[in-house]
Parts: structure tokens; C-alpha cells; sequence
């Protein structure tokens, strides 16, 4: 089966290296301007916290963030899991910082 240089895929998936450096999420980011007007208030809190927490709303949030509960939910998850122990035991911040990285060298994540 042939492989793909730039993707590390096989050649008939059709995935490119230009489709891997950009890629275009199945479901579409969130914004509180493109949400349903009942959500939007949601959407703005849960935004506005991700600003607080880390100065920009990360794509991951935008994603969470067509289900309103969802993206708070992980955000108090967060919170509780990583933001709090980050006061109180700045190593365990440094490992979990070592292992994301590693996880995303060895699957040639970039995003």
C-alpha cells in the first residue's frame, strides 16, 4: 500500500500534506455570533472563562461549545484538575506540559 510522504497516510485516503497543516473540523466551531439565540448566553460565560483562564478561547472550546454544558463541564474539570493543582504543585504542571508534547510528536499533531 503505498504511503504518502507528506501525510504518513495511505495514498487512497485522499488526505493531503496542505489538508493536514489545515484541517477543517466535521463539526463547526462555535462562536456566540453563530449559535442559536437560546445558547447564546452560554456560549458568551463559557467563552469569556476560557479568556480569562488562558487569554483566547481555544479551538478545542469552540468545539465544546456547540453543546453549552459540555464546554462548562470540561471547564470546571479543568479547572479543579489542572488550573488549581498548578498553585500547589507546579511539577505536575511540567509533566503533563512533557507528556501533551510528546503526544503530539509522536502523532504528528500540529494543532
Amino acid at each position: 500500500m503505498p504511503v504518502d510522504k507528506n501525510s504518513g497516510l495511505p495514498e487512497k485516503m485522499g488526505v493531503t500534506g496542505e489538508m493536514m497543516a489545515n484541517p477543517e473540523p466535521r463539526v463547526p466551531f462555535a462562536t456566540p455570533e453563530n449559535v442559536p439565540d437560546e445558547d447564546r448566553a452560554d456560549v458568551q460565560a463559557v467563552h469569556d472563562w476560557a479568556n480569562a483562564m488562558w487569554g483566547t478561547v481555544p479551538r478545542f472550546i469552540q468545539l465544546l461549545s456547540n453543546a453549552p454544558p459540555t464546554a462548562e463541564a470540561w471547564m470546571m474539570l479543568d479547572q479543579k484538575l489542572r488550573i488549581d493543582r498548578l498553585k500547589t504543585d507546579p511539577e505536575y504542571i511540567r509533566h503533563m506540559q512533557l507528556v501533551i508534547v510528546k503526544a503530539a510528536l509522536i502523532t504528528r499533531c500540529n494543532n
